[in-house]
């Protein structure tokens, strides 16, 4: 976690240019990203030449109706959002939402998506 200071400098909003939106880079990652996975769900991941993390969410039928799908998505937003800063520069990745997260609190959702970025040696200690 980011101490005190970092915390007071940090911009924690979620602006439109670190999202991934467009079709054609959803597919392009899909296609040339590693993939890691855990309880959270699938990450993808692939180097860029854009200064900051881009990063799409994903939550598809099977994890539920759209109540469930909204929920996984709002959670892996929040997760993100508050952790961005910690997330080394120059990726751009797919978060692809699993059951669990339709289910969990928000501080077991941090726990596995965290764990999944660790896994995948995006997040900076």
């Amino acid at each position: 976690m980011p101490d005190s200071e970092e915390k007071e400098r940090a911009d924690f909003s979620l602006p439109r240019s670190s999202r991934i939106r467009q079709n054609r880079d959803y597919r392009r990652i899909y296609r040339q990203g590693k993939r890691f996975s855990n309880r959270a769900g699938l990450f993808y991941l692939v180097k860029s030449r854009k200064s900051d993390v881009r990063i799409g969410f994903v939550a598809t039928k099977k994890i539920g109706h759209a109540f469930a799908r909204n929920r996984a998505k709002r959670l892996m937003k929040e997760v993100y959002r508050l952790h961005r800063h910690e997330l080394s520069p120059h990726h751009e990745a797919v978060l692809l939402a699993s059951p669990f997260l339709t289910g969990a609190s928000y501080r077991e959702a941090e726990k596995a998506i965290l764990a999944l970025w660790r896994k995948a040696g995006i997040l900076e200690q």
